[in-house]
């Protein structure tokens, strides 16, 4: 997908449309649109010949937002970060599509492995939820608020506690209502 339709996507997301037209209301009004918006011109710019452009709106991102996700972490389409402050990405995480990460999410790895967490699509991570290590987080999964995992979970599992336990794999209609839930 090319960098303008993920921003449609990630508009979408935020808002509901996704017409480029809005995108400067857009941006000056919608803090969570701002925050990934930002990112994904930093992270344009950073793959580029402009790598020290990338780097200077990063920063300001990470002033603007409270939220630090790295330039080189690969984020799908459609991301929402309904309250981007306090967000931290590590620079191996991958993120698939329509995912939702809510305040002071921490993705990152743990000091005896260089891999990252992945999360796949649809997935939910609510409000103080830590995920490190080489763990996976399956697609439609819902990790509780300040659930620390450091274990794989299955596809539409839900997680609590510290550390993270599967209490139950959601059917696929529950997933579908979580998600709508978490979204505009």
């Amino acid at each position: 997908m090319g960098f303008w339709q993920t921003v449609k996507a990630d508009m979408k997301a935020a808002t509901g449309h996704s017409r480029l037209g809005r995108l400067p209301t857009v941006f000056l009004f919608n803090p969570p649109f701002a925050a990934v918006f930002l990112h994904r011109v930093a992270a344009h710019l950073y793959r580029s010949r402009l790598r020290r452009l990338g780097i200077a709106i990063w920063g300001w991102n990470v002033t603007r937002t409270s939220c630090h996700i790295n330039l080189e972490a690969e984020i799908g389409p459609g991301l929402l970060l309904p309250h981007p402050a306090a967000i931290v990405i590590g620079s191996g995480v991958r993120i698939g599509t329509n995912v939702t990460i809510y305040q002071s999410v921490t993705l990152g790895r743990v000091a005896s492995s260089p891999i990252y967490p992945a999360v796949e699509d649809g997935a939910v991570l609510y409000t103080g939820a830590v995920v490190i290590g080489p763990v996976t987080i399956g697609r439609s999964a819902t990790i509780g608020a300040s659930s620390v995992v450091i274990k794989d979970v299955p596809d539409g599992g839900v997680v609590v506690g510290n550390p993270g336990r599967v209490i139950r794999i959601a059917t696929p209609t529950d997933a579908l209502t979580a998600q709508a839930a978490a979204r505009p």
